[in-house]
């Protein structure tokens, strides 16, 4: 399978994928044209009347049967007709109501809607008055009745009696009296008129009269009644006339506002069938376009994997070349390290100088700029910490002369004085550098420290040499840490150069001193991405300075990499303790 994915090559990928892309893309395209061609037809179908000419056929429905309720309720006096009139009144109002909100945004069919309700209003106010006046034939029917009553029990009785309740026959169902006191309300006008007629007719228990009486006031009423019923006609008739007249006007707003919409109608199907043909021009251009992009892109492609084979031929051989390169300089470096080891000093001949002892070492690349020397004589243990100009391999360069100047000082010229030796140092850093063509004022800062035994007072004591360039001693000594400072100046060049400081003391047992450079302090981490600083160092150190060396070096390793955190080591790190 490997070998067949090697025989394809790039181009033919390229192609294979040009390939896919222009199905996929023509694929796409016949979605595209399928579902904005079902979008335009479905467009084509709602294209229909408008739900306002709905509302519109409804209301004359309604109206329809709001004036056979009324016609119905004259012939029958049946309260279910009033109540189907009070329906269909309101159902107008609500339909009209819907089909204000409808038409708000168009102006003309607004303005068509505010007449409807104009008329809306007389034609049921035409309508209540026609209730009104049938209601006045009821009151004529009712005395027709009173009086067929009175003329029986004259027959019946021939002296003066009493008539009592003589008004029950006329008295209504409460349903119907309430939709004509509401409806007489409504229209504030003074139902004297019918209420008169009533009274007429109604003998109170108390009074007492004669036939003849009531004769002469049957006759009266009846001459009234006449006249009530010709006036009653006549109103009726000029009310009929009224209300064809209005129902025409309402008619011819209902017959423009549908004229308005079909036309509305008919114009979103001549737009739907033009957009429709838009439509489906637009997305054949798109897609015989997008087939032509595709095939040129893929043809451009072609050509440039062509013109560029020699290109990433070149580019391969160039990488590879690199990755040689980088290769030999990682196996210089590497060999480098061995050499930096080598001249470090071996940890068997430490133990069996300081058995009480540790040393942290942490280069930041593979080679340093930091290192420690160790060196014993007759009855001197000499131990230094250096922290040389830069680091990597620059800084190991510098190391190697400036190790190799502490052992001249020490071997060659027999120096055990250590403020002695870095002035060595020193001159013999600058007579190293100097002999070049190049002008080098790389140095080192250093700690160090000269120990040997000696007897006072007939006790075994250990007494200590110290000079720095730059890096202090920290002495432990019952938990109390001291700062052995050093001289502000480096081991090479410097313009205001001076002899070095010479510190003498000594040590009790169990103290504990340390020699460092300053990668430990300078490094970045924690919470804020701050320097760990020399304060944090000193208490770190005074914390652990009364357990076991080993322990010691563990916790600081362990402190630096907790505060260094995921952020890089920024310097060289070494740090090295001592217990007496």
């Amino acid at each position: 399978m490997k070998d067949l994915k090697k025989d394809v090559s790039f181009e033919n990928r390229v192609w294979v994928l040009l390939t896919v892309i222009l199905f996929v893309v023509t694929l796409s395209g016949i979605f595209v044209y399928k579902s904005l061609s079902n979008i335009v037809n479905e467009i084509t179908e709602e294209a229909r009347p408008d739900e306002s000419v709905i509302l519109m056929k409804e209301m004359i429905y309604d109206i329809s049967d709001a004036e056979n309720s009324v016609k119905s309720y004259g012939l029958t006096n049946d309260v279910t007709y009033l109540e189907n009139f009070n329906n269909k009144n309101l159902s107008i109002q609500e339909k009209l109501l819907r089909l204000r909100l409808l038409t708000e945004l168009k102006q003309e069919t607004k303005n068509n809607v505010d007449t409807l309700d104009t008329l809306l209003q007389k034609k049921f106010m035409i309508l209540e008055n026609l209730l009104i006046v049938q209601s006045q034939y009821r009151v004529d029917e009712a005395l027709d009745k009173v009086i067929s009553k009175i003329e029986t029990t004259k027959d019946e009785n021939n002296n003066v009696s009493t008539i009592n309740n003589v008004s029950e026959p006329i008295s209504d169902k409460e349903a119907e009296d309430k939709f004509f006191k509401k409806l007489i309300n409504k229209r504030k006008t003074n139902p004297d008129k019918i209420e008169k007629n009533k009274e007429e007719i109604i003998v109170k228990t108390d009074n007492k009269i004669t036939f003849e009486e009531i004769n002469e006031e049957i006759a009266q009423v009846k001459y009234e009644e006449e006249l009530i019923n010709k006036t009653s006609l006549e109103q009726e008739l000029f009310l009929i006339q009224e209300d064809k007249l209005i129902m025409d006007q309402i008619m011819t707003i209902f017959s423009k506002m549908e004229a308005a919409e079909t036309m509305n109608m008919d114009e979103k199907l001549a737009l739907a069938e033009s957009q429709s043909g838009h439509t489906k021009i637009l997305i054949a251009v798109f897609c015989i376009l997008v087939c032509a992009l595709l095939f040129f892109a893929g043809y451009a492609v072609n050509t440039y994997v062509k013109r560029n084979d020699a290109f990433k031929a070149a580019l391969r051989k160039s990488k590879q070349e690199t990755d040689l390169r980088n290769q030999e300089i990682t196996d210089s470096i590497l060999y480098a390290q061995r050499i930096q080891e080598a001249i470090l000093p071996d940890m068997d001949k430490m133990k069996s100088y300081l058995n009480e002892s540790f040393i942290l070492y942490r280069p930041k690349d593979i080679v340093a700029g930091d290192f420690y020397w160790a060196i014993k004589t007759d009855d001197t243990v000499f131990l230094a910490v250096a922290d040389c100009t830069g680091h990597g391999v620059p800084g190991a360069m510098v190391s190697v002369v400036c190790n190799n100047a502490l052992n001249r000082s020490v071997r060659e010229f027999g120096l055990t004085k250590p403020s002695a030796i870095l002035e060595k140092c020193r001159d013999l850093v600058i007579e190293t550098f100097a002999a070049g063509n190049h002008n080098v004022n790389d140095g080192m800062d250093i700690a160090l420290v000269a120990l040997r035994n000696t007897n006072v007072a007939g006790e075994s004591k250990t007494m200590i040499e110290f000079a720095g360039a730059n890096n202090p001693l920290y002495l432990v000594k019952n938990g109390t840490l001291q700062a052995i400072i050093s001289d502000k100046q480096p081991v090479g060049i410097y313009q205001q150069q001076t002899s070095f400081t010479n510190h003498q003391f000594t040590l009790e047992k169990n103290d504990v001193f340390y020699l460092f450079s300053d990668g430990m302090a300078d490094q970045f981490g924690g919470p804020k991405g701050k320097k760990f600083k020399y304060k944090a160092f000193q208490e770190l150190l005074v914390q652990n300075s009364t357990f076991d060396m080993e322990l010691q070096k563990r916790n600081i390793q362990f402190a630096f990499a907790d505060w260094k955190g995921q952020l890089e080591q920024v310097d060289d790190v070494c740090v090295i303790g001592v217990r007496i």
